[in-house]
């Protein structure tokens, strides 16, 4: 081969290599493009704030009973959209036309600290909990967050109070015997001795672990409800609990993994257990 024929062929050699090294060059730039463009569209977007502002102005104090909507709720990936009573009477029963409602436990408003807020749960009391149905109307859907898949998608809780809107990042899912619930009778204002009691408790009994820091001063709201999950005798309660989006941080999708209780709820949910 002639010199210059050896010089035309090194030469296709480069061009090639160039190319080559271009098309490399342009997938890194679009991986990393594409990279960024996740990370910021999760941090903007992963839970839409949809206000509540005006529904909870337009509802109206319950004929006959002193009860009142003090806030509105709204959980991710459920259909929980609903308004937190409260009556100021104290020992005031919960009227029947209200059981679609969820109810604060103790008074709360924008300045509270702790919000600790229940409802009912009439239909989804099997021990293989459904995650949806034309049934539920009040915190049946809570029971969604047992399965690990729906959990690890679903992070976020809304609570409007006072023309504002808040988001709390989940940081437990727990089964709480209800003789250790007792310290929930706090006011809406609780010490940072008892909220640290609280999480303590929450985050100890959850059956995931959540990539979540909370602190006494953190605000924290717990949802519960009722559960037939370990069978009629079971004195549990069932909890979802969060604490409120700090205001360097974005709404964003956070680590949740199974915590080694969860192994127990596998085995019921598979029918393994009695």
């Amino acid at each position: 081969m002639s010199w210059r024929k050896k010089k035309k062929e090194i030469g296709k050699i480069k061009h090639k290599a160039i190319l080559i090294i271009c098309l490399m060059f342009a997938v890194v730039i679009g991986l990393f493009v594409l990279l960024v463009f996740k990370l910021i569209n999760t941090g903007t977007n992963y839970y839409k704030v949809e206000s509540r502002i005006e529904e909870l102005k337009n509802e109206k104090p319950i004929e006959n009973t002193s009860f009142r909507s003090i806030g509105w709720l709204k959980v991710q990936g459920t259909e929980i959209d609903l308004p937190i009573v409260y009556s100021d009477k104290q020992g005031e029963a919960f009227p029947v036309q209200l059981e679609s409602f969820g109810w604060a436990k103790s008074k709360f408003n924008k300045n509270s600290t702790f919000y600790d807020i229940t409802g009912h749960n009439i239909f989804n009391l099997s021990a293989t909990p459904k995650i949806k149905s034309s049934m539920f109307n009040r915190f049946e859907q809570l029971m969604a967050f047992i399965y690990y898949d729906f959990a690890k998608n679903n992070e976020y809780i809304q609570l409007t109070v006072d023309d504002e809107d808040y988001v709390f990042k989940i940081f437990a899912v727990s089964f709480i015997e209800r003789g250790l619930t007792t310290f929930y009778n706090v006011e809406e204002n609780a010490s940072k001795a008892k909220k640290e009691e609280i999480i303590e408790t929450l985050k100890e009994e959850s059956i995931y672990k959540y990539d979540v820091d909370v602190n006494a001063d953190d605000k924290i709201i717990s949802l519960s409800t009722c559960t037939r999950f370990y069978g009629v005798d079971g004195d549990v309660e069932f909890y979802v609990a969060g604490r409120l989006v700090r205001d360097d941080e974005n709404i964003n999708h956070y680590r949740v993994i199974k915590d080694n209780k969860y192994e127990k709820i596998e085995k019921k949910l598979k029918g393994d257990e009695q």
